[in-house]
């Protein structure tokens, strides 16, 4: 997948112990040269050692790094002391590319608006899908900044239909991936060097689909969810992935571009 002679990659993935963001680090791995680091964040230290496991067995030239951590309550200190750890403390080898994943999210309540009020809530809400994105981008974009060389910056948020569609008793889920996009398309204009991509991986067959068809306030919606896992329309993470990496491996898309899985 390198473009660079072999150099390795520096990858960041959170939300890495299950689901979308586990796939990420299966199916990327055999594609990343010898010496490439993978940093798996999530909160879930059981999941993490499996996505270790599975990394180790695709690629064993790869280096997996299994952190747990609430990134509702991490610090920019947590995030930099993390980074700096399992990527930045040996620069023997410098990246040609580092490439970071913002996957991990939350659905949040799924009631009608008019229903919230809770402002401790709604403020750990956005903590975790918006606060702690911004803080772990920037630390994650600062370390890459004190690299010797030129290191080729890849900023990959894993978006949602739901970014650009109103969803009914989805109303936090929808506004955090809204947010998120434009956060990340702001990047792409602040940043013209560094490549942004906000990518919807489609209706996914995970623990948060399961949710969503039991839980959802509004029962159309509700039904909707229940029909698509009927009828077999979900999507399997592992093939939403591989059209990521493909949109990634062609370098193609405009820097902070909205794409989803039924687009490519």
């Amino acid at each position: 997948m390198s473009d660079s002679g072999g150099a390795p990659w520096w990858v960041v993935v959170t939300g890495a112990s299950q689901g979308f963001g586990a796939a990420i680090c299966t199916e990327l791995a055999p594609l990343l040269p010898p010496g490439s680091r993978i940093l798996g964040l999530a909160r879930s230290q059981q999941g993490l050692a499996t996505t270790a496991a599975a990394v180790t067995k695709a690629n064993s030239a790869v280096t997996f790094s299994p952190v747990v951590m609430d990134l509702s309550t991490a610090t920019t200190q947590d995030f930099e002391a993390t980074l700096k750890k399992y990527l930045g403390a040996d620069q023997s080898t410098p990246p040609s590319q580092a490439i970071i994943f913002h996957n991990a999210g939350s659905l949040g309540a799924l009631k009608y608006l008019g229903e919230m009020d809770d402002p401790t809530y709604l403020s750990s809400y956005f903590n975790l899908n918006i606060g702690s994105v911004i803080l772990l981008n920037a630390a994650f974009m600062r370390l890459i900044s004190t690299l010797p060389g030129k290191v080729t910056i890849k900023v990959i948020h894993v978006s949602s239909l739901c970014a650009v569609e109103p969803f009914k008793s989805w109303g936090l889920y929808c506004t955090g991936k809204a947010g998120r996009d434009m956060l990340f398309r702001v990047l792409a204009a602040e940043y013209p060097d560094i490549r942004v991509l906000n990518y919807a991986p489609g209706p996914l067959d995970t623990n948060m689909q399961v949710k969503a068809r039991t839980l959802t306030r509004d029962e159309e919606l509700r039904k909707l969810m229940s029909s698509m896992k009927e009828e077999g329309k979900l999507v399997p993470c592992d093939a939403s992935v591989k059209k990521l990496l493909q949109i990634i491996q062609k370098d193609e898309f405009k820097s902070g571009e909205h794409i989803d899985f039924f687009e490519v």
